[in-house]
C-alpha cells in the first residue's frame, strides 16, 4: 500500500513501469518517472522516492556522476527519499505500533533491508547517535524509539 499511496500523492507526475537497461532501477525527466518492473515492491517503493526526490530538488541533466553538480544533486535526492518515506515520525509510528525489529519496521514502512540501514547511516550522519524528536528518543544504533520521561 505504501508504494500505491505515494503514487497517489503526485498524480502530476506519471509512473511508469518498464524494463530498464541493467543497472538503472528508476529515471525521472519532465514529469515522468520510469522504475524498473522487475523490481519487487519494496524496491519499487524505494527508488520511487529517490525519483521523487529528483522532481521535488533537482533540476537540469546530472547523468553525469563525474561531475560534483550532478552527485551532489543525485545525493539531496536520495536524502529526500529517505526523509520521505522513513521519516522521523514514521518510525515513532512504528514503535507506538510494537513494530521494534528491523524486519517489522521493514514491513510496515514497506522498504529494504538495505534501503533501511542507509537511511539510519544518513541519520546519524546528521544528527548523531540518537535525535531528540518530540517526546521521543530515537536511537539510530541500534535503532530504538523511547517515550522520554516527563
Amino acid at each position: 500500500m505504501e508504494y500505491e499511496r505515494l503514487i497517489m500523492e503526485y498524480p502530476q507526475v506519471k509512473i511508469i513501469e518498464k524494463a530498464l537497461p541493467k543497472g538503472l532501477p528508476g529515471l525521472y525527466y519532465d514529469n515522468v518517472i520510469e522504475i524498473d518492473k522487475f523490481k519487487n515492491k519494496y524496491e519499487k517503493h524505494c527508488i520511487l522516492a529517490e525519483e521523487l526526490g529528483h522532481y521535488e530538488t533537482t533540476y537540469g541533466d546530472i547523468t553525469d556522476l563525474k561531475d560534483m553538480r550532478s552527485v551532489k544533486l543525485e545525493q539531496i535526492a536520495r536524502r529526500w527519499g529517505y526523509e520521505k518515506i522513513v521519516s522521523l515520525d514514521r518510525l515513532i509510528d512504528c514503535y507506538e505500533r510494537g513494530q521494534t525489529t528491523l524486519e517489522e519496521v521493514c514491513l510496515n514502512l514497506e522498504v529494504t533491508p538495505e534501503y533501511l540501514k542507509n537511511v539510519i547511516d544518513y541519520y546519524i550522519e546528521k544528527y548523531g547517535i540518537y535525535k531528540l524528536y518530540k517526546e521521543y528518543k530515537i536511537n539510530f544504533d541500534p535503532l530504538n524509539v523511547n517515550k522520554r520521561r516527563k
